[in-house]
């Protein structure tokens, strides 16, 4: 198995990691913490919860303004 990372442009990335914390994940893709949320079963996570093998994450863009 794999770690799947979905994006709202299509983009899907496959991670063939055991383990990887979300703060590692933004590296490994690179791309900006402050850009994205990511999201695992309904769920916000933090840059240090973990995303394991099988997990399948979303990362939706911080939108901001007024």
């Amino acid at each position: 198995m794999a770690i799947k990372v979905r994006s709202l442009n299509g983009k899907i990335y496959t991670l063939d990691q055991n383990r990887v914390k979300v703060k590692e994940l933004f590296k490994i893709l690179g791309l900006l913490s402050e850009e994205y949320i990511v999201v695992k079963n309904g769920r916000i996570l933090t840059e240090e919860d973990e995303i394991v093998d099988g997990d399948e994450v979303v990362l939706y863009p911080v939108v901001s303004g007024g």
